[in-house]
């Protein structure tokens, strides 16, 4: 069916933490809401919610499908992950070549460049890490109060660093900059545990976007989506290992829904090419 710029799209992400729902109308996000179930009965009660609502015969869908109920197969457009993943980031930045990297339960990276999307990297390191750590060393599940705890702590308690090497700097890495993550552990307060984790994340994910980033020509470019892109503690890591490797970070609104609404903006795209 033939779809037109002004076409209401709902738009279902199934993650393999939350499954995200976006209503998407004259290419803009309209409305939003996230399930932390992936189970088909919570997906097709909202998705009746939406159509109910909104009166839509343009769904579309991305993430993992198996299982998917036939009563709704017979009606969704289902769009390749990693096309949503860059349409959705480069949509949020008004750009038309960046790198998109999604921090969801994983990582990835993917590059966009006119109209096109490739995947170009990533990493199990992600969302679903920081709240494994964060419930075993920690024993905190709400993210939120994680990050609150990291902003109080000091990862430098548990790194081992380049000046505990006894260096005042290794190539370009300073004096303060990890040498090893929780390589010199003289802190077990929940604060510093925190920073820990989250700064392990951060640089892990900062160091791999930024190489692609790099290798890609697209250095001032690094979108960053997904739930975990709206930690402060998280952008601030990030922001400094832009800085080590001259690369700039941005941080579009709605990052936690960019899977959601790139599916909806590929969907149209092809069928204006179609």
């Amino acid at each position: 069916m033939a779809s037109n710029p002004d076409t209401p799209i709902i738009s279902i992400d199934r993650g393999a933490t939350f499954t995200d729902f976006a209503m998407v109308e004259s290419g803009r996000l309209k409305e939003t809401f996230s399930l932390e179930n992936r189970s088909w009965q919570a997906i097709s009660s909202s998705y009746a919610h939406l159509n109910t609502k909104y009166h839509s015969d343009h769904i579309v869908f991305s993430g993992c499908a198996t299982g998917m109920p036939a009563a709704m197969q017979e009606r969704i457009n289902i769009i390749a992950e990693i096309d949503a993943i860059g349409f959705g980031g480069a949509a949020l930045v008004n750009s038309s070549n960046c790198v998109v990297v999604s921090m969801g339960t994983g990582t990835a990276v993917v590059h966009f460049i006119n109209n096109s999307a490739k995947h170009v990297g990533g990493s199990g390191v992600g969302g679903g890490t920081i709240k494994g750590l964060a419930s075993l060393i920690c024993g905190i599940e709400d993210p939120l109060q994680l990050d609150a705890l990291a902003m109080q702590g000091s990862a430098s308690n548990l790194n081992l660093t380049i000046s505990d090497l006894g260096y005042e700097e290794i190539s370009f890495l300073g004096a303060d900059m990890t040498a090893s993550n929780f390589a010199s552990v003289k802190s077990k307060k929940t604060e510093d545990l925190a920073a820990g984790i989250l700064r392990l994340v951060g640089e892990t994910v900062g160091i791999i976007s930024s190489i692609c980033a790099r290798e890609l020509n697209c250095r001032e470019n690094i979108v960053m989506v997904g739930k975990v892109a709206h930690s402060p503690y998280i952008r601030q890591i990030l922001n400094l290992v832009g800085k080590l490797y001259q690369t700039r970070f941005l941080y579009p609104a709605n990052p936690g829904f960019a899977t959601a609404y790139g599916a909806a903006l590929k969907y149209q795209h092809d069928q204006r090419i179609g």
